[in-house]
């Protein structure tokens, strides 16, 4: 705090001493690194202070060429105070110390992602297809197994063949499913 007081009794002195007004530029280049160590420390966020500077010295140029100014680098730490003063009030009403950074959160849906919607009804399609594609026997087979939730003995009771007939029809209906979608079924 010491380097930002005499920062700004140099300016008073040199500034009568010359008689003549320093630039805004040149009041924000010579008080720029002491401007953003003094709002580091005042600011609760210290990332912040490069951007209350900036909003100080948008603010600041509104003086320029003014000759009313006793002291520009005391109203350039003022401007800053009040705006970091602002930017607090703007952060409580924001709430912004309750906010949580979204890339700590994990977003996970119950729901599937559109591709792998999209992926299963493609695939369900080409099964459909698949058994569609079956001899006669052997779809009605694999449909009684598998839709009806009938056992082997049911089903050779049922369509008059052998357990071992059914078991072959069920092997041939799931090789042709597993030749046409993969592994996945």
């Amino acid at each position: 705090m010491s380097s930002t007081v005499d920062a700004l009794t140099d300016d008073v002195s040199l500034s009568a001493s010359l008689r003549a007004p320093l630039s805004i530029q040149e009041i924000i280049r010579r008080h720029h690194v002491a401007l953003i160590k003094f709002l580091r420390r005042r600011l609760s966020i210290a990332e912040d202070a490069e951007d209350v500077a900036q909003e100080a010295y948008i603010r600041m140029m509104r003086y320029e060429g003014s000759r009313e100014l006793q002291s520009p680098s005391a109203m350039l730490f003022r401007i800053a105070v009040n705006v970091a003063n602002d930017h607090g009030r703007a952060a409580v009403a924001r709430r912004s110390s309750s906010h949580t950074k979204i890339d700590a959160v994990e977003l996970a849906s119950e729901q599937p992602s559109a591709e792998r919607e999209v992926l299963a009804s493609q695939t369900l399609d080409l099964l459909l297809d698949t058994i569609e594609g079956l001899p006669p026997k052997c779809r009605q087979v694999f449909l009684l197994s598998r839709a009806s939730d009938m056992t082997y003995p049911e089903i050779a009771a049922h369509c008059g063949i052998s357990v071992k007939m059914v078991e072959k029809h069920i092997s041939r209906a799931i090789a042709a499913c597993l030749e046409k979608v993969g592994s996945s079924v």
